[in-house]
């Protein structure tokens, strides 16, 4: 454990940084947004969130390292190290320090024995794998990987097709960071409606983002936290949950999962940890009509 460590009744996280940096600028990450609601946000949203002069949203890739059951538990693994994404000049061929600061935490590859994957999108699936002798190889040997299996199989037919529109690599990341997964390791394609890991953790189906989207709910000793993977790409979502992300397969569908898990978060008091909130930024939100306020941040 670090001294950042949360726990949530007998149920510990902690977050594993990777990348943080300029990706996309506000109008070009939720094309609807209103600067001058930004402006009126602007207090908390700079320097993190947001630049007002560049017009650069705040973004990072993370994983969230989860203790429970006496499980060491990896969600979402980020981009990885030498893959190639040359359509998302940040990400290609990135080189971190990743695994050092997973050890750091007390974690080597071998002692992780669950990786969650909340969609199978490039940046969430990385570290599934790395490069060893030219192969692509599971960089967790001892985890059962847990996929999606609706995103796994609209991403397996984008793979047969060939012909499909990719501008983000996609197609790529299945083939460097999923299959070789499904191909040498324990993997197991969960479907339905939501897949209970433990008694404190549950899958939910919450698409939009992507076809096979999820949440991880973490509910121990009457604390409740939520692990909202891209539910939440930016916090200004939380605030008007109808903004539609450029990045949503399907937007009508992600502000309905958006709008049914936020209500959930500030009914039970749980923190709401975005995917790409930098600095594991966790937000306790309230109800406000038909959207939602921020209350109070708290960080990993």
């Amino acid at each position: 454990m670090t001294d950042r460590t949360t726990s949530f009744g007998d149920v510990t996280l902690d977050r594993v940084d990777e990348w943080t940096g300029k990706l996309f600028t506000r109008p070009d990450l939720l094309p609807d947004s209103d600067r001058q609601a930004w402006e009126a946000e602007r207090a908390w949203l700079e320097p993190d969130f947001w630049s007002a002069n560049s017009e650069d949203a705040g973004l990072c890739a993370q994983s969230f390292l989860v203790h429970s059951g006496g499980r060491t538990i990896l969600v979402d693994t980020g981009i990885g190290n030498a893959k190639p994404r040359p359509s998302v000049p940040p990400f290609d061929h990135l080189d971190t320090a990743y695994l050092d600061d997973l050890a750091a935490m007390g974690v080597r590859p071998t002692d992780v024995d669950l990786v969650v994957c909340t969609h199978l999108h490039p940046d969430h699936v990385g570290w599934n794998t790395t490069l060893v002798d030219g192969e692509w190889r599971p960089t967790f040997p001892n985890a059962t990987y847990l996929l999606p299996k609706a995103d796994f199989d609209h991403l397996a037919k984008m793979a047969k097709s060939g012909d499909t529109p990719d501008p983000l690599g996609n197609v790529a990341a299945f083939r460097d960071s999923v299959l070789p997964v499904v191909e040498n390791a324990k993997t197991q394609l969960w479907e339905g409606e939501e897949h209970v890991i433990d008694d404190a953790l549950r899958l939910v189906a919450s698409p939009g983002h992507s076809p096979g989207a999820c949440v991880l709910t973490i509910s121990s000793s009457g604390e409740k936290a939520l692990l909202a993977g891209d539910l939440v790409h930016h916090p200004m979502q939380i605030l008007d949950p109808a903004q539609r992300n450029t990045l949503d397969a399907d937007g009508a569908m992600a502000t309905r999962s958006r709008t049914r898990w936020l209500g959930w978060a500030a009914e039970n008091s749980a923190p709401v940890y975005g995917g790409h909130f930098p600095g594991g930024r966790g937000a306790r939100i309230s109800n406000a009509g038909d959207a939602f306020r921020i209350d109070s941040w708290t960080s990993l």
